[in-house]
């Protein structure tokens, strides 16, 4: 096995747990329950995976060296 990242444990605002990681420096995750589950076959969690966006400091740094 190779661990790829840690996630931490979260809360939303109804109370739902839900698991955050990033894979540094180029992706965030979360984890969420399938909240429409119906059969067992189905997966009880999905990952979703999205860039990690630039902050406006390191944009600003990129702007004035060109």
């Amino acid at each position: 096995m190779v661990k790829l990242t840690g996630l931490w444990k979260n809360t939303d605002k109804e109370g739902k747990i839900y698991l955050t990681g990033q894979f540094n420096p180029a992706a965030a995750m979360v984890v969420l329950p399938n909240t429409f589950k119906k059969k067992d076959n189905e997966p009880d969690y999905y990952l979703y995976v999205k860039p990690v966006e630039k902050k406006a400091k390191d944009e600003k740094q990129a702007g004035q060296t060109l």
